[in-house]
């Protein structure tokens, strides 16, 4: 019989205001380290001490104003996680495995709004701060 430890799931979930150039991202999650729930959140502590999946979710209102997941971009990251975009851009996984060397991970999600056709990263631990869009 193979010992093989699970790998626990942890859920975010995305809001996203605004359609243009004012749009904000906030979050809503528990810290599996702290415990503590935060809802709308300007910014995420991803931070993990095992390996984990992280599986951010857009709510119903971000999605239905158009928004979608199209992929993880690397933010000056060693170790950049993997990723795997779910179907039709409503969800997206990273897959942190771990290394002790390198726990934090700093990476953008960048988004497309099929209505607008307007895209934008955000780096989920830096806040409201986008990035310019080249």
């Amino acid at each position: 019989m193979n010992d093989v430890s699970p790998v626990p799931q942890r859920l975010v979930t995305i809001s996203i205001v605004g359609v243009l150039q004012d749009a904000r991202v906030f979050y809503s999650y528990t810290s599996p380290i702290y415990g503590a729930t935060f809802i709308d959140s300007p910014n995420c502590d991803i931070s993990i001490d095992q390996p984990t999946h992280t599986l951010f979710v857009l709510d119903f209102a971000a999605s239905m104003n158009g928004w979608e997941f199209v992929e993880i971009l690397p933010n000056t990251d060693p170790s950049p996680l993997g990723w795997k975009l779910g179907l039709k851009g409503l969800s997206i996984m990273t897959t942190n495995n771990y290394d002790p060397l390198y726990p934090h991970h700093s990476y953008y999600i960048k988004y497309k709004n099929s209505i607008t056709g307007k895209e934008m990263q955000h780096d989920p631990q830096e806040g409201n701060v986008n990035p310019p869009m080249h």
